[in-house]
């Protein structure tokens, strides 16, 4: 451990890895001690990777919190929203065939793509040039602790048969991403849990920069960034969860949101579509045994989710490893969704639903 002229504290991981911290600590006169001076730490890390900053203050958990159900409320509120949402779901199984878009015949998959209880279809409304919607089961509602692998590997082989007939069709379309946003909270507009996929031309914005550093981190070391992180991460110990043969679970330590997971798929396949069925499997093993320890351990109830996947047709073992990020969101409230969903908060970009133009347009009169 070393601490720089500017007071960051360094903790030296494997290879080039390492953990950057900076304290700062705030005096308040404050109403909960009596107007005593209180003095408070705030936490400034950076990701050892990408070298984004975020700041954490352990105190703000015991704020006041408002806007938010208190706990013996969560299970009033989710039945009233479940219930006035069940009535006329359109990715509940008696409405999907009828509601729900098909997919265009070029791309050779049929109206929709079918996986045991997995219905795979194009977005109503997309932000991406192939964006596709896939139900998580027949059920309109399953609690985040009671996913099965089942379940999750059927979403993955699914996302998988459109990932390769996409790219079949259009091979310059290699970037995908497999995401999840869960209850309102969490900027989703319907209840029956669904995942959404993307595959562009481009990476996202935080795709982007993952892959792009992972290559020079590997350019300047000669090593595997994601390998040197989870080496690291198991020595110090503090945010190390467990490993197995095929992934890796962290705290991240520099987190996006809150109670934030980073899982690590340490198998060298980048490329998801070389996946076989054992590694959707183990896959939907360790999502499922996340969101259940979030939901026991850390009273999440409603979570974003992304996938960072490696491009299409293209082995980035060298440099890079398939990892994902998993944040809780706030409680669920009758009549309240949230509108930052997993492109603005897990990926850096915000999705707009009206163009800059229109807006001036209709506001012009009023200055």
């Amino acid at each position: 451990m070393s601490k720089t002229k500017e007071e960051i504290e360094v903790i030296k991981g494997k290879g080039n890895v390492r953990f950057e911290k900076l304290s700062r600590y705030a005096k308040i006169r404050s109403p909960l001690e009596k107007f005593e001076v209180v003095e408070q730490e705030i936490e400034f890390r950076k990701d050892p990777l990408i070298n984004h900053w975020s700041r954490i203050n352990k105190l703000r958990a015991d704020r006041v919190k408002q806007a938010s159900a208190p706990g013996e409320n969560f299970e009033t509120n989710l039945q009233t929203v479940v219930e006035n949402s069940a009535k006329k779901c359109f990715f509940c199984p008696e409405n999907l065939t009828s509601y729900t878009p098909k997919f265009s015949e070029e791309l050779g998959l049929g109206e929709r793509i079918t996986v045991g209880d997995f219905n795979l279809f194009p977005n109503l409304y997309v932000f991406s040039q192939y964006h596709a919607v896939g139900t998580l089961g027949n059920d309109h509602f399953t609690q985040l602790d009671k996913f099965t692998p089942k379940i999750w590997q059927e979403a993955i082989e699914g996302s998988i048969k459109f990932f390769k007939a996409v790219h079949k069709y259009d091979t310059n379309v290699k970037y995908p991403s497999i995401n999840f946003n869960f209850l309102p909270p969490s900027a989703s507009s319907i209840i029956h849990p669904h995942i959404q996929i993307i595959q562009d031309i481009k990476p996202t914005k935080l795709t982007e920069k993952l892959l792009r550093k992972s290559q020079q981190y590997t350019n300047e070391t000669k090593s595997n960034y994601w390998s040197d992180l989870i080496a690291s991460e198991r020595k110090l110990g503090e945010r190390f969860i467990v490993e197995n043969e095929f992934m890796t679970w962290l705290a991240t330590f520099s987190p996006m949101g809150k109670n934030e997971l980073t899982g690590i798929v340490t198998i060298p396949k980048t490329d998801i579509s070389t996946f076989t069925k054992a590694d959707s499997r183990d896959l939907a093993v360790g999502l499922t045994k996340a969101f259940k320890a979030l939901y026991h351990a850390r009273g999440a109830t409603s979570i974003n989710m992304a996938l960072y996947l490696g491009p299409i047709g293209q082995d980035r073992s060298d440099d890079y490893r398939i990892n994902l990020k998993i944040v809780s969101r706030p409680n669920l409230l009758p009549n309240y969704t949230g509108d930052i969903g997993f492109m603005e908060l897990l990926h850096y970009e915000p999705i707009a639903a009206a163009s800059p133009e229109n807006i001036a347009e209709t506001v012009r009169k009023y200055f």
